[in-house]
């Protein structure tokens, strides 16, 4: 088994290794929408057919337009759309609503996007050579993303990768601080924030309208900034506000989620939309506020769960960056991206959280949970078995 990151030069030595007759399975540690994109042609909504457009535009000296074919390349991989360019393009991912071609990412990333674009090239390569994939996710939360993957490839969903020990609601929080700060909580009183370990809001005036708008609001939250990147984001001055405020508390070093998200003053967590923190959230039954920071699943997975129909996430939209900053295919409000359309989107979510829409949300979230349970203790045992006579 490879790990969907950084394995293609492992593949042919496993294959020299292994033989014709050992199968060679890829882990997908993410979600199947996000799978999908990479088994898919672009006229299916995917990009596996990035090679053959690189060409298109390549050979062409009138659409080359005096590019190299690195510029090409890196041009069609960011726009995963069929095209060397964002145009509105609308997406079709089975199992999600419609979204424009510009909306599977938060945004624009820079200088990184030559590193993207060499990741989702050498990423659809391993799936299309590998003998299968198995998938972190569940029938009860992608049935129909994950059905439709199998038309590509074998596609083993082996369901949530948290242990049924960590199931529970009484978690022991090791932290005496988050205990003693959650225990003076009523239920789903208080809002976890994390970005987990890679990523954190770059965008100061954006994350200082946020922790603004929680003081102003009188909401209880737990800013946990353990991760690598968030003290090189956040300034002291910020953490002091935050502290002095007698709303918020922050935790800096690294805490267990897991057990975080089980005590039951805990009503939502506010994170990236990496897909191990959602289905760490969704399992416990704590639905979501989904702030996009990284390049790759983070949109598509926050778009996942926001327009599902039983929603199980609220998606913050006025921080979108670069071409992802206009009309949202859902409808809704412009995405003006201003510092007040921000505030004023925050002070409408965290409000809606403690309304009947919120209540609603929880309570999906919960009748998810217990499908999610379910399924890895009968439907994903299955299919472990079966993968055991493969």
């Amino acid at each position: 088994m490879l790990d969907h990151i950084g394995s293609l030069d492992t593949l042919p030595q496993a294959r020299r290794i292994s033989g014709t007759e050992c199968k060679i399975l890829l882990y997908w540690a993410g979600s199947a929408a996000r799978l999908f994109s990479y088994l898919a042609h672009s006229s299916e909504g995917g990009f596996s057919d990035w090679e053959s457009i690189v060409h298109k535009y390549f050979s062409n000296e009138t659409l080359r337009q005096g590019r190299s074919l690195d510029e090409i390349v890196e041009q069609v991989c960011v726009a995963k759309n069929g095209h060397d360019a964002f145009n509105g393009t609308v997406i079709s991912i089975p199992g999600c609503k419609e979204i424009y071609d510009y909306e599977r990412e938060f945004g624009e990333f820079g200088m990184i996007r030559t590193v993207v674009s060499s990741l989702l090239r050498e990423t659809v390569t391993l799936v299309q050579a590998t003998d299968g994939i198995i998938c972190a996710s569940a029938m009860a939360l992608e049935g129909e993303t994950l059905t439709a993957c199998n038309k590509y490839t074998a596609v083993y969903p082996v369901g949530v990768q948290i242990g049924p020990k960590n199931w529970s609601r009484d978690g022991l929080i090791e932290d005496e601080r988050i205990r003693s700060y959650l225990d003076r909580h009523a239920k789903d009183e208080v809002l976890v924030i994390s970005f987990g370990s890679l990523v954190f809001p770059t965008n100061r005036a954006n994350f200082q309208a946020l922790v603004s708008t929680l003081n102003e609001m009188k909401y209880p939250f737990i800013l946990i900034i353990g991760g690598m990147h968030a003290k090189k984001f956040i300034d002291a001055s910020d953490v002091e506000n935050i502290q002095s405020s007698g709303v918020g508390l922050v935790c800096d070093t690294w805490v267990d989620q897991q057990a975080v998200l089980q005590h039951p003053s805990v009503g939502f967590l506010l994170a990236h939309g990496g897909w191990n923190s959602m289905m760490e959230s969704f399992v416990q039954g704590i639905p979501l506020v989904g702030w996009p920071l990284a390049p790759g699943d983070n949109a598509i997975n926050v778009a996942l769960a926001s327009t599902r129909d039983k929603p199980i996430a609220f998606e913050i939209m006025q921080i979108r960056t670069g071409s992802a900053k206009a009309k949202a295919r859902r409808g809704g409000p412009d995405i003006i991206g201003s510092e007040e359309a921000v505030r004023q989107e925050f002070e409408e979510i965290l409000r809606k959280t403690k309304e009947a829409e919120g209540k609603r949300i929880r309570e999906n979230t919960q009748i998810l949970a217990s499908e999610l349970r379910t399924e890895k203790r009968e439907a994903a045992r299955q299919v472990i078995t079966t993968l055991a006579f493969i």
